[in-house]
Order: C-alpha cells, then structure tokens, then sequence
C-alpha cells in the first residue's frame, strides 16, 4: 500500500466478498487492469530487474502471440544461490506434460494478452489446488499462440512449507477432495478441443491415481479404491489397469516399513502404464543462471 501511496503506476486493491483465495485475487487484478499485458506474481517470488521490459518488447514484436513463457530458477534466499531450474522446457507435448504433472512453466512464467485471458475465462475460482495448470491446459486447448523462451527471467522460492497449496495438495484431506474432480474437468476440457490422444488420456488417469495415492498416504484405503474405481469407470481404462492400480493401492497400504521400497515399485509401474511421462522438474543449470545474470 506505501509504494501505491508513492508511485502512480501501482494501484492496491483490497478483495471484497466472502470468496477468498489465490484464484479470486489473480481474477480481480485481470478485471482491474488497465494494460494489454499481464503478468502474474506471488509474493515470495521475485522478476529478474529487465523481465518486463523483456516480455513487453517481445509481445510488442510478435502481435499474433496470445502468450509468451519464460524459463524460472528456484532459489532458497538468494537468486542464484541453489543454480536450478524450475523446467528445461525442452521442445515437446506441452499439454501432455501439464496432463501428466509434469508442469513446464508456473504461474509467473507467461506475460499474458488481457484480451486472451477474458477470452479463456481467467482462473477457476471454484479450485483451491492445481488452478494454474488448469488454467494453462485451457490455454493450450483454446488454440492459444505461444512461445517459450529459454532465458530465465523470473525465480521461485524453494520452500518445505507444508502450509503452501502445493503441499496441502498432497495432505489435505479437503485439499485431496476437491482434487477428485480435476481429471474429469482437464478431460472435458481436452475432448472438447478435439486434442484427446491416448497418451494424454493414459495421463488423466495416472491423475486419478495420484488422487487414491493420497488418500492411502492419508490412511483412506477404502476412500482410495473408491477414487481409482471411478476415475477408471468415467475413463473406460483397460480391466487390467484397473486391476494392478487396486493392488498397488493396497501395496502401498500394506507397506510398514519397506514404503520406500514400495513407493519406488509403484513409481516403476506407473511409468509402464505411461501415468507419468519424464518429470526433470528441477535441473542444474549453472550456465543458464550465468546467462540471464549477465544479460
């Protein structure tokens, strides 16, 4: 609020209504601005000093772009000081890797075209996990154009926090609830744009499985098997995927001490049934830090 007070640039908005939330605040900061552009910033990330000056420039010279993305680093207290990479973003399935977790860009990661956002409905407000990767999927569904650059412009902070969305993601029995949802909205979303292929179906269902696995990990069994019936039943999955997600289930259930040994196990067959793709989402990458600090 100071630096509103002393710079006419910045505007402070203060949310009004019971609804609360990442989602409400990002949608009434599209609704309140006034640029072409936007960007997307959370509070305990950082833009590096030329990153909207960049960004600006670059959609500025591609007027058909509805979105530009740009590479992150992870930092613990200082830019530089871990030398990681949020993705590679090396060339490939953008919507098959968001399908699969396998996230190559964040939140803070595309300047937008505030027209391209109203267009695709901005984000769900009704979400309280994974609502900027079902924001980006129906970006990439809705035919926008994009293109990834591969300096890095901006730095998330690496944090175990277990309070962070993220986290609750994974542990928060609310949190895994309102999760159930998310493969048959991405689904939806994906058969509509005529983009559904085998493999981005295979990685809507490893998201069902990743829903039963929280849910054991939380120590719901029968709420897992639940979880993992249906996703298969609305998926129409193979009878013997099916079968083998039930007793990895329960493998993982009955673990005691080995869960280790039974989480990796599972791990492997996931990646048999093509649930997951190659998830490299953090990567050394010390000449590309050195890049983006010298330019």
């Amino acid at each position: 609020m100071r630096r509103a007070q002393s710079d006419g640039r910045i505007r402070y908005f203060q949310r009004t209504g019971e609804q609360s939330g990442a989602n409400v605040c990002r949608n009434l900061g599209i609704r309140e601005s006034r640029a072409d552009l936007v960007v997307f910033l959370d509070s305990d990330d950082l833009l590096a000093p030329n990153c909207l000056e960049r960004r600006v420039a670059v959609m500025r010279r591609n007027l058909d772009l509805d979105f530009a993305v740009f590479r992150a680093a992870i930092f613990a207290s200082s830019v530089g000081d871990l030398s990681r990479l949020y993705h590679l973003q090396n060339p490939g399935d953008d919507l098959l890797r968001f399908l699969s977790l396998d996230c190559p860009w964040q939140t803070s990661g595309p300047v937008w075209r505030h027209e391209f956002l109203e267009t695709i409905g901005c984000f769900d407000e009704t979400l309280l996990s994974m609502q900027d990767l079902e924001m980006h999927v129906r970006a990439i569904a809705a035919g926008g154009k994009y293109v990834c650059f591969q300096e890095v412009d901006h730095h998330i902070r690496g944090q175990d926090d277990g309070s962070r969305t993220s986290a609750r993601h994974f542990t928060d029995a609310l949190y895994i609830e309102r999760s159930e949802k998310m493969p048959s909205i991405l689904l939806e979303t994906v058969t509509n744009s005529g983009l559904l292929t085998w493999t981005r179906k295979r990685a809507l269902l490893g998201l069902c499985f990743g829903t039963a696995q929280s849910w054991v990990r939380f120590g719901r069994l029968q709420r897992a098997l639940e979880t993992w019936t249906q996703g298969c039943r609305s998926q129409c999955a193979p009878w013997h995927v099916y079968i083998v997600g039930l007793l990895m289930l329960c493998t993982i259930r009955t673990a005691g001490r080995d869960v280790d040994l039974s989480e990796r196990f599972v791990n492997k067959w996931k990646g048999w049934m093509r649930f997951r793709q190659d998830p490299a989402l953090v990567t050394h990458a010390p000449n590309a830090l050195r890049n983006m600090e010298q330019s």
